[in-house]
């Protein structure tokens, strides 16, 4: 997928003040990677980067389940980072996770909830990679490529220009993983369904989370009532029982570690 960077951060900076009451997906996902990560993590970490971290809704939450931890809590929207709850265990800061702005070999966990899909994967993967000391984990969501498989079935019958976003299927994720010297690497993904009373809500809440297309040989133009009314039109064949809207994604855990011969001084982030 190629990706016009600079509108996803504008994108993701606009939404910033409604985003936490949109992103039910985000927060749903969020919960159920720090499950994962209880299961997983058995010694407490020293540092914790959260890439990608919006408003800051984990921060909390890993400080529930490491008290004495301290987190890098990094996004490139400057939005979403002011909003980040403040605590004297937590920095955070703007930082672009193509470039993340940490030591190397400084963090004992990155966690990263719905962020790698925007991303350039292969340059996220490999500065997570510098950033994590020997033995670290990487524990992160993404979306996989059936995510939103409805509604870009109903634009096929209209036009043949990308209106959704595509995103990495979950064994290529996995593969490219490992491909970058990680390893322990596991990758799989789960259906999560939400609905919606029109289509016109549902592309309404994609953009209120920042999360509308950003491909670069998407239309540019202003979708007309004629188009709407045909989308509508065939997005009938979806529709659930009750009447409504479903918006399928397709959400992919990976985690991976990375190996214990990678060696080299940890430093403290400051």
């Amino acid at each position: 997928m190629s990706l016009e960077h600079h509108l996803i951060q504008s994108a993701f900076d606009k939404a910033a003040k409604q985003y936490e009451q949109h992103a039910v997906l985000q927060k749903e996902s969020m919960l159920r990677l720090l499950d994962r990560l209880k299961d997983d993590l058995k010694t407490a970490p020293e540092q914790i980067l959260d890439l990608g971290c919006g408003t800051g809704w984990a921060v909390p939450e890993l400080l529930k389940l490491y008290p004495a931890t301290s987190i890098v809590a990094a996004d490139f929207a400057q939005a979403m980072v002011d909003l980040v709850p403040k605590h004297p265990q937590v920095i955070s800061r703007v930082s672009d996770a193509h470039a993340i702005d940490v030591h190397a070999q400084s963090c004992d966990l990155v966690f990263s909830n719905l962020m790698i899909q925007w991303c350039d994967e292969s340059t996220v993967l490999k500065e997570i990679k510098r950033a994590l000391k020997p033995s670290g984990l990487l524990h992160l969501t993404t979306m996989g490529e059936h995510t939103l498989h409805e509604l870009k079935l109903a634009w096929q019958a209209i036009d043949d220009q990308p209106h959704v976003n595509e995103f990495v299927p979950a064994a290529k994720m996995a593969d490219l993983t490992m491909q970058l010297g990680f390893e322990d690497v596991i990758a799989d993904s789960e259906f999560i369904t939400m609905t919606y009373a029109s289509v016109v809500d549902m592309m309404r809440d994609l953009k209120n989370i920042g999360a509308h297309n950003v491909d670069n040989n998407r239309s540019k133009g202003l979708t007309s009532p004629q188009v709407i009314k045909q989308l509508t039109k065939n997005f009938a064949e979806f529709r659930t029982e009750d009447g409504l809207y479903p918006a399928t994604y397709e959400l992919v855990y990976l985690r991976a570690k990375k190996p214990a011969e990678d060696k080299g001084l940890p430093l403290k982030i400051k």
